[in-house]
């Protein structure tokens, strides 16, 4: 293999976390699936999930409160109670409240026409090609990729259809986080180096029958950040695959700036605190809010405090992780916090809670700011109190530059 960035590297871990091992070259794929488009052959069981990471993983990067990754993982893992019926309930529910105005947004964005069919010698011309990517290991696809990219977007059609060919990555197997799109196969390389002009594809490949093909989909998505995909990811938010559902999540977070995000976030707000759909589906709700650090969903989640289950003791938690602020189920005291405070960046929130009494809440705000920022300063939770706020008060200067530069 060429030489390659620590963040694009593929690979399966065995024994974690000390031996690593390349992910399986096409020859090794076993002969029960002549396409090689597996590696192995995924649990038999509708309701199931990629293997976890062992330690820190994906999970560790959307949660500063630890606890509420877990929790979430246990609570959505269930199927919901009245199953396929609710999940296409809260996916009508949210795509109707999507479907307002004259926004180009979540599933009214306006479609690219697609092309036309190239000839069939063009077609058979590139589907040798494609089918070649598979191969090659990761980095050493060079040459039928750049040819391919050379051909132009008459191109994707094919690819589209031959999604997402041999892999170099195999959810099945256990890793420390699933690989960027362009490291996931040959041809999804190829396919995120055409950029805007592959989303119409990948969207259309988001709704495959196939959960396999949807999952290796979304990792493409989070690398092409387009308004035609935020539709498909959100529906497949509420995928009856949680690694499906968790991943089309991940990549969300690469859209905050995409026209019609922030209507998305209003319909899952209406969504997690809607009485009449089903709890895992509010749950799920939920789950994204936090993820998308939607501080516009503070003031609504208090209203469920009261819910009963586990939904109250979601929103308690979204809400400590939101704010870093914890006054456990007492809604009135919530309200009264943010009268206060809910005017101000929700930064602003973390950097004041750098010295809060309470050292689960300190290392929420510290890990989101370190997040934010890219930087520690140097805190830890449990240092002297004298050096805490030293450093929150670095963590003021740096608030300063940036949000005067960001205006």
């Amino acid at each position: 293999m060429g030489p390659q960035s620590k963040r694009d590297s593929t690979y399966l871990i065995k024994n974690a976390p000390s031996d690593r091992v390349e992910a399986p070259s096409p020859s090794d794929v076993p002969t029960s699936d002549p396409a090689g488009t597996l590696g192995s052959e995924p649990p038999d069981t509708r309701w199931r999930t990629s293997h976890p990471p062992p330690g820190d993983g994906l999970d560790a990067k959307w949660w500063p409160d630890r606890e509420l990754g877990k929790a979430f993982r246990r609570w959505t893992g269930i199927p919901p109670a009245r199953g396929d019926q609710a999940r296409a309930a809260a996916m009508k529910f949210l795509v109707e409240r999507l479907n307002v105005g004259q926004l180009t947004a979540v599933g009214t964005a306006p479609r690219t026409p697609l092309p036309t069919i190239p000839p069939p010698d063009f077609a058979a011309r590139v589907h040798a090609m494609a089918v070649r990517l598979g191969t090659h290991g990761p980095n050493e696809e060079a040459p039928d990729h750049s040819a391919l990219l050379a051909m132009g977007e008459e191109v994707l059609p094919v690819l589209r259809d031959l999604f997402p060919g041999r892999l170099w990555f195999n959810r099945w197997e256990p890793h420390i986080q699933a690989p960027r799109g362009r490291s996931v196969s040959g041809l999804c390389r190829t396919l995120v180096a055409f950029g805007d002009a592959a989303a119409p594809y990948v969207g259309e490949i988001l709704k495959s029958d196939d959960p396999e093909t949807r999952y290796y989909a979304t990792l493409v998505a989070a690398e092409l950040p387009h308004s035609l995909l935020a539709e498909p990811l959100a529906a497949a938010l509420f995928d009856d695959d949680e690694g499906v559902s968790r991943s089309a999540l991940h990549a969300l977070e690469a859209f905050h700036e995409q026209e019609g995000v922030e209507k998305l976030k209003e319909s899952l707000r209406a969504l997690a605190l809607a009485p009449g759909n089903d709890q895992r589906s509010r749950l799920l709700a939920m789950r994204a809010l936090a993820v998308l650090r939607d501080k516009k969903s503070v003031e609504p989640l208090m209203a469920a405090l009261s819910e009963h289950s586990v939904l109250g003791e979601a929103a308690w938690r979204v809400l400590r992780m939101l704010t870093a602020q914890d006054f456990g189920d007492r809604e009135a005291d919530w309200r009264a916090w943010f009268v206060d405070h809910g005017d101000r960046p929700r930064l602003e929130w973390l950097i004041d809670s750098l010295d809060h009494d309470d050292p689960e809440i300190r290392a929420i705000a510290s890990r989101d700011l370190a997040r934010a920022s890219g930087q520690d300063f140097g805190y830890r939770v449990n240092m002297p109190r004298v050096e805490r706020r030293a450093i929150r008060e670095r963590y003021r200067l740096w608030w300063s530059g940036w949000s005067g530069r960001n205006g």
